[in-house]
């Protein structure tokens, strides 16, 4: 994610925070500090102004990374079966790990998906348990660490009992569908688990528009509208759709290989060609995309419209394409015309890449490219035959 930032790494993942993140924090130390209880401190007695916001933030700070154990255990399960975690990032909505290759077998998934709310009852059991047997024993503690102990621990309990909601893609969704993919095929679950999930959206979405009956019987008040519910019903049906796009499109391309989408014509360009020269060559034959090489053949780089573009009318007429080109990697910018389209999907949205040049199965010789328009072209033809 470009609009987050890495802020450390666990066991090789690296950690980020999204920018989002940065608005929710204070909102949630807000809600410690001044929230009734079981959630807040505002019926903690005799503390200070500033004690009470230091207490407020350090049982943020446990949240969160009650949040990051939670993203740590799918990932550490994932990568059990072998699964590479690109990286896990906290955000307005909690946390997300980056998975690769997540894998389809229904055994394996539900294994993944049910290790996050277990970290969090864990959690949630032991707060809950240090603050009850505090209690039982009739120890002294002071008023507000009893609420921090009790806050956190109930808090990690709903969390995790929210995300055993059968709403995909949330994790009680992925089992859903590891249960489903038993009984058919893996894209079918997929549906039907989405359909479930987007049923929840539309329920929660629904919910939050009606007043609040508690609010409603305890002080009279009436709030027709849930932000934060609403917020959340929305996020979930636009993810549920997104990762219903996602299966279709892995699910279609599955077989295919890269020789088969590949284009083999007008596909490259000289390094030393002038920029002005490409821009009439990309008008000539409608294509945005080039491999470069050199006098013999060598791959040097790749280009785009989108590079040219942001040059200026003066840039244009100096520079030549080996002017503007970054050196190239060929294990990420290049692959083979035997591998599946699917991996080339994947490394050009790993590498954030639109082209990938094609090399010949045992020559290496550069023999043409694929683009992710040509992918999602081929996606559409093939949907389109069925």
């Amino acid at each position: 994610m470009r609009t987050s930032i890495q802020v450390g790494r666990i066991i090789g993942i690296p950690i980020r925070l999204h920018f989002t993140f940065l608005f929710i924090l204070p909102l949630i130390v807000l809600m410690f500090a001044v929230a009734p209880g079981p959630f807040g401190l505002r019926d903690a007695k005799d503390i200070s102004g500033p004690f009470r916001y230091s207490l407020a933030t350090i049982a943020a700070s446990l949240f969160f990374i009650s949040l990051l154990l939670h993203e740590m255990s799918h990932s550490y399960v994932a990568m059990k079966y072998g699964t590479k975690i690109r990286s896990i990032t906290l955000f307005i909505f909690g946390g997300l790990a980056m998975m690769e290759d997540l894998p389809k077998e229904s055994e394996k998934e539900w294994r993944i998906a049910i290790a996050g709310p277990l970290m969090s009852f864990a959690i949630g059991g032991i707060f809950l348990f240090t603050y009850f047997g505090i209690k039982t024993v009739n120890l002294v503690i002071y008023d507000p660490l009893a609420i921090l102990l009790f806050s956190i621990g109930l808090l990690n309990v709903v969390l995790a009992s929210f995300n055993l909601l059968p709403a995909f893609p949330m994790d009680g969704g992925r089992i859903l569908r590891a249960f489903l993919a038993k009984r058919m095929q893996f894209l079918e679950a997929t549906r039907r688990a989405v359909l479930v999930g987007k049923t929840f959206a539309v329920i929660m979405g629904i919910v939050g528009f009606m007043p609040d009956p508690f609010l409603l019987y305890s002080t009279g008040e009436v709030r027709p509208f849930n932000l934060w519910l609403t917020l959340v019903a929305v996020f979930l049906y636009m993810a549920a759709t997104e990762e219903e796009s996602a299966t279709i499109m892995f699910a279609t391309l599955e077989g295919t290989k890269v020789r088969n989408v590949m284009r083999t014509e007008n596909v490259s360009v000289l390094a030393d060609m002038l920029i002005t020269e490409l821009a009439e060559k990309m008008l000539k034959e409608k294509n945005a995309e080039y491999a470069v090489v050199s006098d013999s053949g060598d791959l040097k780089g790749l280009i785009t419209f989108s590079e040219i573009k942001e040059l200026s009318t003066e840039q244009r007429h100096s520079l030549r394409i080996s002017d503007i080109i970054s050196p190239v990697d060929r294990l990420s910018a290049v692959i083979s015309q035997e591998e599946e389209a699917i991996e080339a999907l994947k490394r050009m949205i790993r590498g954030k890449k639109n082209i990938l040049a094609v090399e010949e199965e045992g020559s290496g010789e550069i023999i043409g490219v694929i683009t992710k328009r040509d992918i999602v072209m081929h996606i559409e033809i093939l949907k389109g035959g069925s």
